[in-house]
Parts: C-alpha cells; sequence; structure tokens
C-alpha cells in the first residue's frame, strides 16, 4: 500500500528553500511556526515589506496538470489540512486495513519533514525524545513502521546542496522531473502549509484542490480558516481606522 502526500509550498519558490537566488532574499527569511499569529496575522506585516520594497508579491507556480502524473487504487481519498503534522497520523486502519503498514511514502515537498538535526541528532534520539509527530518529523513516524520513504523536491530547486539535507531516517531524495512513481497510491494528504505560503494564494490551493480527481474530505482534527484574510485588505482596514482615529483625536483637541 502507498501513501501520496503534497504539500502546498511544492509549488512556492523561495531561496530560502533552494530556489534562485536574488537581491530581495531577506525577505523570505521568516521564522515558521503553526499557530494563529504565524499562519495567519504575520502575513500583513511580510506582504507590506514586500510593497515597501517594490517587489511583486510571491506566488504558487506550476500546480496545474499535477494529478495527472499518477495512478490511483479504486476508492481512494484525498484528505487535505492545514498542517503535513497530520500526514503522520495516516495509516492504512484508516481504509479498514488494520494489519497493514504502508510500503512507501512520497512526499512532494520543498522540505523533507524526516527530522532535523537543530532538533534531534539521529532517529533514536527522536525515537527517546518522546517529541511526537510535528510538521518536520511525521516521515519518521512511517520509516519506524517499515515504509520506505520517497522526497521530490520541486523543480524550481537549483541543487540538493543549498540547503543540505541530513534526515534522521534513510531517505531516497531527488530533484522532481515529472516522471510518476511506479506505485498506485490508496491514500493521498495535502496540506496548504499556511506557516510558509501566504494567504494571496489561497484560492488556488481551492482550485488545486479542485483538480484532483478524487473525492475529497478534510482530516477530522484539522482546525483552520480558509481562505484567511487578504492581507491587502486588512493593512487597508487599519489605515482608514487609523485615519478616523487620528481626525477625532484632532477635533477633540
Amino acid at each position: 500500500m502507498h501513501l501520496l502526500v503534497v504539500d502546498w509550498d511544492f509549488f512556492f519558490p523561495t531561496p530560502a528553500a533552494g530556489g534562485p537566488q536574488g537581491p530581495h532574499d531577506d525577505l523570505f527569511t521568516w521564522p515558521v511556526a503553526e499557530d494563529e499569529f504565524h499562519t495567519e496575522t504575520i502575513w500583513e506585516a511580510r506582504h507590506r515589506d514586500f510593497t515597501a520594497a517594490g517587489v511583486e508579491l510571491p506566488q504558487v507556480t506550476g500546480w496545474q496538470g499535477f494529478w495527472r502524473r499518477f495512478r490511483f487504487s479504486d476508492g481512494t481519498v484525498l484528505v487535505y489540512a492545514d498542517s503535513n503534522a497530520w500526514a503522520g497520523l495516516l495509516w492504512p486502519s484508516d481504509l479498514d486495513r488494520p494489519n497493514e503498514r504502508w510500503d512507501s511514502v512520497h512526499l512532494y515537498d520543498a522540505h523533507h519533514d524526516a527530522g532535523y538535526r537543530q532538533n534531534h541528532q539521529s532517529f533514536e534520539e527522536w525515537k527517546a525524545s518522546g517529541d511526537g509527530i510535528r510538521c518536520e518529523t511525521w516521515m519518521l513516524a512511517h520509516h519506524w513502521a517499515g515504509a520506505s520513504l520517497h522526497v521530490h523536491f520541486p523543480p524550481w530547486r537549483e541543487s540538493l546542496d543549498r540547503p543540505r539535507e541530513e534526515p534522521l531516517a534513510p531517505v531516497a531524495m531527488t530533484i522532481d522531473d515529472g516522471r510518476a512513481p511506479a506505485a498506485v497510491f490508496d491514500l493521498v494528504f495535502a496540506c496548504r502549509s499556511g506557516a510558509w505560503v501566504p494567504p494571496w494564494c489561497d484560492e488556488a490551493f481551492t482550485e488545486f484542490l479542485r483538480s484532483a480527481p478524487l473525492p475529497k474530505t478534510v482530516f477530522d482534527q484539522n482546525r483552520w480558516v480558509h481562505p484567511r484574510p487578504d492581507p491587502a485588505r486588512m493593512a487597508e482596514m487599519k489605515r482608514e481606522l487609523y485615519a478616523k482615529v487620528e481626525k477625532m483625536n484632532r477635533h477633540s483637541g
């Protein structure tokens, strides 16, 4: 049995994840955390930074026609959510196959999600840590169960040397060349990655889901706002509010 996982940031080129570098790379060196502040609130300030620098807002690209390369077994469903961490909780038991595990997990992502050495030095250390399944470690849960792991980095990535990848478990890593894996997939998961991909790409994510030739369901533990508030509109509302307050203060003075 085979699991396919697609992270929306696969289609969002950034220099920090190995994409082409340029004069405004500092605009992409943002901190990430999967909380409401980093998935919703912070994007207004980032929108303002791009605008102030005269840089066109970065967009997703290359998602049209993505699903056509894959083969799916009968009854395959696409599950979606905001965080990729939920992919670590998807098992053949969700398909009424309680005695099986995934033979392979294929991930299309700008990051490998198989543990990072700034957090743990080894797979065994992660196992003993009790940290559990997070967006950056969920692949380890499937490795633990015996699945082979395959990460397909986006074609906009220039090489596997920047950034250098050192997952905590064996992972077959490649830059996507458009060819399909041999696997026939039994379950598909897609995540929006709201801490990595901005709200102005949310409508495209909706279309990306719609374009998949599969029944769809949201992961039952997911909590999110979709689409998120438009950062440009939020900034405009703040300017209008501040102008009203300033006018009131002048009149009251």
